[in-house]
């Protein structure tokens, strides 16, 4: 490996700058290709005519969103009183005709109210958000069992 000199890097540099300026091509030819690349690309679209036509379909968009919301909400039964739902802190885990049944026969058929712990994990499994990192922790529940056969009706977890 030979150390070379300032000066002898310089004019090596000159050199290769003079080398590669030869090869560009003739400024005759840039623009014939410049020219040819212009006339295969399209133009600039044409300007559209005002904007009335994209305000109104913007309008027409909002306003069929906003009809849209208030038909949901208008076709949405009216939410329970408290006191009609009996145990309305309950996640229901059975149909909804067997948990409305069990609602509307709560004082003849007793129920059991049992204190546990489940794995956090279970959150996700009744659709619940949940963090992962935690899944291995327990949280504290109640579950209501019907009395006779021992199913599990309903769970309401603790704070």
């Amino acid at each position: 490996m030979s150390t070379d000199s300032p000066s002898t890097l310089r004019q090596q540099l000159r050199a290769a700058a003079q080398d590669l300026s030869l090869q560009t091509p003739p400024p005759e030819r840039e623009r014939a290709v410049l020219a040819a690349m212009r006339r295969a690309l399209p133009g600039p679209a044409a300007p559209r005519r005002g904007w009335r036509p994209l305000a109104w379909s913007g309008a027409a968009s909002c306003a069929a969103v906003l009809l849209g919301s208030v038909l949901l909400l208008a076709l949405q039964p009216p939410p329970a009183a408290a006191e009609d739902q009996g145990a309305s802190d309950f996640l229901p885990l059975v149909p909804g005709e067997r948990w409305e049944r069990y609602l509307r026969e709560s004082a003849a058929q007793p129920a059991w109210l049992v204190s546990t712990e489940l794995p956090r994990e279970r959150l996700a499994l009744l659709g619940l958000p949940y963090d992962p990192a935690r899944a291995g922790e327990r949280v504290r529940a109640e579950l209501l069992l019907q009395h006779p056969s021992g199913d599990v009706l309903a769970v309401r977890f603790l704070h």
